[in-house]
């Protein structure tokens, strides 16, 4: 395996009006909190040009590389149901409007950027659906909802409030002390960070980043299959029991239009595979 780098994480944004999508940079090369406009170029600029990234981590759809379809995706389905629904539920981007322009917002940036990312292995496998490259695909809000215990749930915000208010739950629950100490990833000015910043976007941005961090390392959950992508999420040791019971749960539902892989830490639990709870 070849010596870290850099770690990315891209929050899409969709206009080209404002500067909406956030960018997160974390390594050898230092940190990067900001935000700027969808564009590749201002992007590059914010994250720093001739750079290569050993891991990529978009809030967006990645689909096989040179492909773009507007079929259900079995990964966002499994966290539209259930338990997730109300906690931190999934947009399906076959929908027309918003979720195809974000199917096509991640599309856009998986490719724009894929050149800049290494295909070198990482800590263990992990399910590649961009080609040989190092691309992944964050879901934020199931990231941080995730690891939060079920009491945390009893009282929510509305919903355009639920990322912040996540975000927020996760902190107060010392969650990424937890993951800090899980992948090692020793960049003390990268951990302040997500600790102190307060700017929605860029807080995505963290979250994609960490996401990075954990295929990087191999302590990772990926959900989905080959042909819809997968979500990538954080460390099964980090998942509460409720979503452990949820996510084993939803992957079995006939509702799904193909059947949901799991990996944990480069294992692959197909849909007839027993989970570990």
């Amino acid at each position: 395996m070849a010596p870290p780098m850099d770690v990315a994480g891209i929050d899409v944004g969709l206009t080209l009006v404002d500067p909406t999508s956030g960018v997160c940079r974390t390594g050898l090369s230092g940190e990067v909190v900001t935000h700027t406009y969808i564009d590749r170029l201002s992007r590059s600029a914010a994250l720093g040009r001739n750079l290569r990234f050993s891991v990529l981590a978009i809030d967006g759809p990645v689909l096989p590389e040179g492909q773009l379809h507007y079929l259900p995706r079995p990964c966002e389905k499994v966290f539209v149901w259930g338990a997730f629904q109300k906690r931190c539920k999934c947009g399906e981007s076959q929908v027309s409007g918003t979720g195809q322009a974000l199917r096509r917002a991640g599309i856009e940036t998986a490719h724009a950027f894929a050149a800049e990312v290494s295909s070198d292995s990482c800590g263990r496998d992990f399910p590649r659906v961009f080609g040989a490259h190092n691309v992944v695909e964050a879901f934020p809000n199931a990231f941080l909802g995730i690891s939060l215990p079920e009491t945390a749930f009893e009282s929510t915000p509305a919903r355009g409030e639920k990322f912040d208010w996540l975000y927020d739950e996760w902190i107060r629950h010392q969650i990424p002390a937890q993951l800090r100490a899980t992948v090692a990833w020793d960049r003390d000015g990268f951990w302040q960070a997500i600790l102190v910043n307060k700017h929605h976007d860029e807080r995505a941005a963290l979250v994609c980043a960490v996401t990075g961090i954990c295929v990087l390392r191999g302590s990772y959950v990926a959900v989905g299959e080959a042909s819809g992508g997968y979500f990538f999420l954080p460390p099964w040791n980090t998942w509460a029991p409720w979503a452990r019971c949820a996510i084993n749960s939803n992957r079995a539902d006939r509702r799904s239009p193909k059947p949901v892989d799991v990996w944990i830490d480069g294992t692959r639990y197909g849909a007839s595979d027993k989970l570990p709870m």
